[in-house]
């Protein structure tokens, strides 16, 4: 039986808490939670009725001075916070499933994976569309031939105007001095996806994208700090409509999961009156347009690979819905999909399209979630350091390029300097 401990009990920690109670009878058994957040703690024990108060920690040091009681520590916590969790996780003698990105800085990136070297430890990253079903299916029709020789591979992150506003306006990743930027953010996952379904190596790399719309020169005439005191009849971004009249729609049996309210009150459980809690007091509850934000609402990104393939990535705040699509381009016919409907059209040059149809889930990154837990268990990861580190290395330079006005980057002279740099940058922090 495989022993799992997870640091960090916020979105992801607890979706994968969840995802091991499941196994919990086969395979794997949670038996540890580390949180700083008493409300958290308490949470955890709830959902995990194995867990006893000795199992749960306040202190991620406490939990590291005690006698390792796990195979795996899952990291969670938020991106600034990973490599100091990480290299002591590592130090201890645990194998690390990290959150990604796995650094807010390419120097932490290659130390850890000089770490996991250095210990002879795993360390796998959540880049868990690997894991699903529909990329699964794109990768094989990809290498299968049916396409000839691929000569394109555009990628379109919708990411919603109301996520937008959640997560990168009001939220936790709204701000790349205090996290990431948003190729980082949301972006390293389909990043990671090009470099998976190619099987290539990045050449280089532009890219352009600013702040168009989220800042106060674009606020309505009538308008408040808060939603909740604001006149403004019509906004798309008002927080009362998104999280209170959101949460009414839920369930009942489901409302202590509603995401995503789960995430603006304390304890993770939300109800009607902790989310007015929450819209009057914290910062889900403040007008987008008057934020501490500065991550692009809109980027785009181009990609020369070692096979000839172009590819090209566009992020926009700008969608009605969240959803992602592909299109590949090869000299015989093209692939085209929507990630959320699980369906993917074949067009061969030629003859009729066909449909290919895969499961289609709004639950866990359409599966990924659950296939990387199984893969993990299952010891048959495909996400480790040292096969995702490259679509760091690409946001990294392609951050660099759209803060050089869409300057290209020479991915393998970038590389090769970051790779020297970290022992030095990481002792000064």
């Amino acid at each position: 039986m495989l022993k799992i401990a997870i640091l960090g009990y916020g979105g992801r920690g607890r979706i994968y808490s969840l995802i091991l109670r499941f196994l919990q009878k086969r395979k794997a058994q949670l038996v540890a939670v580390i949180d700083s957040n008493p409300d958290k703690l308490r949470l955890a024990k709830k959902d995990n009725r194995t867990l006893d108060d000795a199992h749960l920690y306040s202190d991620y040091r406490a939990f590291l001075a005690a006698d390792k009681c796990a195979d795996w520590l899952f990291v969670c916590t938020q991106d600034a916070d990973h490599y100091e969790h990480t290299m002591a996780a590592l130090d201890k003698g645990y194998d690390v499933l990290l959150e990604k990105p796995v650094s807010a800085s390419l120097a932490e990136c290659y130390a850890i994976a000089r770490k996991a070297q250095e210990t002879g430890r795993k360390v796998a990253v959540c880049h868990v569309l690997r894991y699903s079903r529909f990329y699964d299916k794109v990768k094989e029709v990809m290498e299968s031939g049916v396409l000839g020789k691929l000569v394109a591979l555009e990628m379109h992150e919708n990411v919603g105007y109301w996520h937008y506003a959640h997560s990168y306006t009001r939220g936790d990743w709204r701000n790349s001095d205090t996290s990431t930027p948003m190729i980082f953010a949301k972006c390293c996952h389909d990043l990671d996806l090009m470099v998976y379904m190619l099987g290539a190596n990045c050449l280089s790399v532009s890219s352009e994208g600013r702040l168009n719309y989220f800042k106060r020169e674009n606020e309505p005439a009538v308008c408040a700090d808060r939603c909740v005191d604001c006149e403004a009849t019509d906004c798309p971004y008002n927080a009362v409509d998104l999280y209170e009249k959101r949460f009414r729609k839920w369930p009942f049996f489901l409302k202590k999961y509603a995401w995503p309210m789960s995430r603006i009150v304390e304890d993770g459980t939300p109800t009607m009156p902790k989310i007015r809690e929450a819209l009057r007091n914290g910062p889900f509850g403040r007008c987008v347009f008057r934020c501490d934000n500065n991550v692009v609402d809109y980027q785009t990104v181009s990609l020369d690979f070692d096979d000839g393939v172009q590819a090209t990535l566009t992020m926009t705040a700008f969608s009605p819905a969240i959803y992602r699509t592909i299109t590949v381009r090869g000299t015989e016919g093209t692939l085209e999909g929507k990630f959320e409907e699980g369906k993917l059209t074949l067009s061969v040059f030629g003859r009729r399209p066909r449909i290919i149809r895969t499961s289609r889930t709004f639950i866990g990154h359409g599966g990924g979630d659950i296939g990387l837990i199984a893969a993990l268990v299952n010891g048959r990861i495909r996400t480790d350091i040292f096969q995702s580190i490259q679509s760091h290395v690409i946001a990294y330079a392609a951050e660099q390029s759209r803060l050089k006005d869409g300057e290209r980057v020479d991915l393998g002279e970038f590389a090769e300097k970051a790779a020297v740099v970290p022992e030095t940058e990481v002792a000064e922090k």
